[in-house]
């Protein structure tokens, strides 16, 4: 999960009381940077706008443009309407990152591991078990299958950060490699890129890249 500002004015259609039109979701995907905003995948096929607090056929929440999220289907279906008094990535008052640790399994088949890093509060709590069910929970047919589909695109990522890690680790590697491979870190470590909260927290645990490279610890 990542912070998000979010922009304004709202779009034309919300004031016709219309949520899933072109001008919503245009101005909905860049602004979350392309990604779902609960598990941060991008290149979405199956976008859904999600509604923070669900809307239960009010047209105040169903219509307000603060309260219209970039999501997956997945994601959308999983939180549904029971999952409630979350934290609000798009209030800038609190840092999402620094209150919620995300790590990868080691096996695509294990679970990944969310947990708050600091004093828990309803709402960390709460967001924190959502999240756990967004990354892990396979209790379809169909859920396992995009479980798969979600976790096989997080290895891809993760493979590429080992491997330019692995540049960077090699006595052997010229400059010009390690100078790509520290520019690819750098690249993942921004909040754009897709699961970015996973590689941050890579980087805070890996006491080679924080000593030799501190300077990639920017924002967070």
């Amino acid at each position: 999960m990542f912070n998000v500002t979010r922009i304004y004015p709202a779009p034309d259609s919300i004031a016709k009381n219309q949520y899933n039109k072109d001008d919503v979701l245009n101005k909905l995907k860049p602004m979350f940077f392309e990604k779902c905003y609960l598990c941060e995948r991008d290149d979405i096929q199956d976008v859904e706008v999600e509604h923070f607090v669900p809307h239960e056929s009010n047209g105040a929440l169903k219509y307000d443009w603060d309260n219209l999220y970039y999501s997956c289907s997945r994601c959308n279906s999983i939180k549904s309407n029971t999952h409630i008094n979350l934290l609000n990535c798009t209030d800038n008052s609190i840092d999402i990152g620094s209150l919620i640790c995300c790590l990868m399994p080691s096996t695509p088949d294990g679970d990944v591991k969310v947990e708050a890093t600091s004093t828990k509060c309803d709402k960390t709590e709460n967001t924190v078990k959502l999240l756990e069910k967004c990354y892990n929970l396979e209790n379809t047919a169909l859920r396992g299958i995009s479980r798969e589909t979600l976790m096989e695109q997080m290895w891809e990522h993760y493979t590429d950060l080992l491997l330019v890690r692995k540049i960077l680790r090699d006595k052997k590697s010229g400059r010009t490699m390690k100078q790509g491979a520290e520019e690819t870190i750098e690249a993942m470590l921004k909040v754009e890129h897709p699961f970015s909260i996973f590689w941050r927290y890579y980087y805070l645990n890996d006491s080679f890249l924080i000593e030799h490279y501190p300077h990639l610890r920017v924002g967070f």
